[in-house]
């Protein structure tokens, strides 16, 4: 018998198997998810627990690990033929290899009908910060990547969660995240639920309620305000800096002493104690409630 002579791979030999078998992968797991876990568990937001978990296991979800989703949407005005389709479908591929090489977690990957879907899969000892911060990265990553074939998206970041019963509603996060926030951030491209939450819950007020959360808030504020300061804007930077008048001051690029003279005359502005920490809450509500009231006005 004549055994045949195996040529041993070289190092690129092993990545174009490694993107290869990545792309199948998701090829693969791309028909079955789209039409049945989708379905089942990300649209179907009253499943009970037990219904949740068969189906995870049933596709290969780790519903123990904490997880963050990210919602894709792509520029809806492009024409999907099926070399575009082939060009979607590659392009996700090496996103989820960069993700799982870079940062070491799971990715899982879907289709709904109007979205592209990935959860992110971190193991336990993963912080919550750092989990936040990588997948802020990897919407980076996502953007860059679609940019170079001249794709635009606008990509939505779920809160961080690990209960079997968020992973559909972390999918509506991520949804909502992006729906509202390119109305409040038209120029941006990724969104973070967890930064449009308290524009979320404010949306649903009536204009009357949200004016009148303004009027007691910052209003005076912006009353008092000129071409030489505008006394929302301080305040803002100061909650922002964690009440800190110094780094504040670093901030808006004045100095300390300007810093305190403008904090004194915003107290004197407002009827309440600002040291207060529930006035503190009431005076950021008001800052979000304003900015809100602007951006309907624009619209």
């Amino acid at each position: 018998m004549v055994i045949p002579e195996i040529n041993k791979l070289e190092d690129w030999h092993y990545k174009v198997i490694k993107d290869i078998s990545a792309l199948f992968q998701l090829t693969a797991c791309n028909k079955i998810n789209t039409q049945d876990f989708a379905a089942s568990v990300i649209m179907a937001q009253s499943n009970s627990t037990d219904t949740i978990l068969r189906y995870c296991k049933m596709y290969n979800f780790d519903y123990a690990k904490q997880r963050i989703c990210l919602a894709v949407e792509l520029n809806n005005s492009m024409s999907i033929s099926s070399t575009r389709r082939y060009i979607i479908r590659d392009i996700f591929a090496s996103i989820t290899s960069w993700i799982t090489n870079t940062y070491g977690c799971k990715v899982f990957f879907l289709k709904t009908h109007t979205h592209y879907v990935l959860y992110l899969l971190f193991s336990n000892d993963v912080s919550q910060e750092t989990a936040e911060y990588q997948a802020a990265e990897s919407a980076k990553k996502i953007h860059q990547f679609f940019g170079r074939d001249n794709i635009s998206t606008l990509i939505g970041i779920s809160l961080y969660a690990s209960d079997p019963q968020q992973i559909s509603k972390a999918f509506f996060q991520a949804i909502d995240a992006i729906n509202l926030g390119q109305k409040l951030y038209p120029a941006e491209y990724v969104f973070l639920f967890r930064t449009i939450q308290v524009y979320q819950w404010l949306s649903t007020m009536p204009q009357e309620n949200l004016t009148e959360m303004y009027m007691e808030t910052v209003e005076p504020l912006c009353r008092a305000s000129n071409a030489d300061v505008n006394y929302v804007q301080v305040l803002r930077a100061y909650i922002e800096n964690h009440y800190n008048i110094s780094k504040t001051a670093s901030d808006l690029h004045i100095h300390r002493n300007t810093m305190m003279n403008y904090m004194a005359r915003i107290q004197e502005l407002l009827p309440y104690n600002i040291g207060q920490p529930e006035n503190r809450l009431k005076l950021q509500i008001g800052i979000h409630a304003m900015y809100l009231l602007d951006k309907q006005n624009e619209s």
